[in-house]
């Protein structure tokens, strides 16, 4: 079936005028916060920016670190729909401007964005998803326990800078946890700024610790929000996350529906399924009582415990652990005893929750047949 990069070879020579942006296009922009634009596309303001076309040919004199080698879990496809976009006339001639990306270990932020002048007036924010960084790992998982954590703020302060420096319309969006800045930038944005959104993007986000719904700067954005989920669907279904709008039909395996790249695409629309998978709704009800089941505390100590077993080692990314896979290994035998009861007593909890919700589940289903025969 045909992909964001099938579309791309579509439709890449219409102009917005001609083709007004679309939910496709707002994926395809998800992607460009993913590559590494420092010292290419950190201009503050439109004249400072440079249109993809300038900023992906600078891209590619560097290719090994910045195209590629983003990570064991970042989509390959990047260089390649990045090559692909900045040859279009419908992409390329868009402006890039305001990156940022922030690591920091001690604070456990992992943060990047970027600007993307669309060429119709309006301008697009979109919030790279988790990186291949360890702490960036540990800060999605900190939601599981905490109101806020640090990139949520980043985030917010980064439309409210943009929408300062910027004029025209504006349209937020992300792909994972970059959905789900986008989510929480918008409504906690200045009324004024609220004015000029005109569509929030969230791409198989996680939800919030605490619901946001009944804040006054959501329910403000809400009818604006966006919320796109495959149909195996994990991520996009953690924590507190209001409804999904659309359900899309992939063509990968199970969590790997994940990658936008498995999206299903058809014109200027995203192929819809009738309904989220069976498993995929079996297992955000066993996330969720699990969850449910610890306390605060409990989460803080699961979350702390599992980050102390990934950085044993000396280890910062994935990657560093796909490479020397022995030296993670030697590096559990590390782990003190009070870590490692945190996390077999999280694992039985999981466990007997997921029995639970599978022998339910089983007894709904002979209900439903019991009822049918006797009809």
């Amino acid at each position: 079936m045909s992909s964001i990069l099938d579309y791309i070879d579509w439709r890449g020579d219409l102009t917005f005028r001609a083709s007004p942006f679309n939910e496709v296009d707002n994926l395809i922009l998800t992607q460009l916060s993913f590559v590494n634009w420092e010292k290419i596309a950190e201009g503050k303001k439109r004249r400072e920016s440079t249109t993809l076309r300038e900023a992906a040919a600078l891209c590619f004199k560097d290719e090994q670190s910045r195209a590629s080698g983003l990570g064991v879990l970042i989509p390959d496809e990047i260089p390649v729909l990045l090559e692909k976009a900045a040859k279009s006339v419908r992409f390329g001639n868009m402006r890039l401007l305001r990156f940022e990306s922030i690591i920091d270990e001690e604070k456990q932020t992992q943060f990047a964005a970027l600007c993307i002048l669309v060429g119709d007036g309006s301008f697009y924010v979109s919030f790279r998803g988790t990186d291949d960084t360890l702490v960036g790992w540990k800060e999605n998982f900190n939601m599981g326990y905490m109101d806020s954590v640090p990139a949520q703020a980043l985030a917010a302060d980064y439309v409210a800078g943009a929408a300062r420096a910027l004029r025209g319309k504006i349209r937020v969006g992300g792909h994972s946890k970059g959905g789900n800045l986008a989510v929480y930038a918008a409504a906690n944005a200045p009324r004024r700024v609220q004015r000029r959104i005109t569509a929030v993007y969230n791409n198989d986000g996680p939800g919030f610790g605490k619901s946001l719904d009944g804040s006054a700067g959501f329910t403000a954005i809400a009818p604006r929000v966006l919320t796109v989920v495959p149909q195996f669907s994990v991520v996009g279904l953690l924590l507190e996350h209001g409804k999904v709008d659309k359900v899309v039909k992939s063509n990968g395996s199970r969590i790997w529906q994940h990658d936008p790249y498995t999206w299903e695409v058809s014109g200027t629309r995203f192929v819809l399924a009738d309904s989220l998978s069976p498993e995929s709704v079996r297992i955000e009800k066993t996330l969720k009582a699990w969850v449910a089941d610890m306390s605060p505390e409990a989460r803080r100590d699961m979350v702390d415990a599992v980050y102390k077993v990934f950085t044993a080692g000396n280890a910062k990314t994935l990657t560093d652990i796909a490479a020397d896979k022995l030296d993670f290994i030697r590096s559990l035998g590390k782990i003190d005893a009070r870590t490692r009861d945190i996390i077999f007593s999280t694992g039985k909890l999981l466990l007997r929750e997921s029995r639970r919700v599978a022998q339910e589940e089983k007894a709904k289903a002979k209900e439903e047949k019991q009822e049918r025969a006797e009809r």
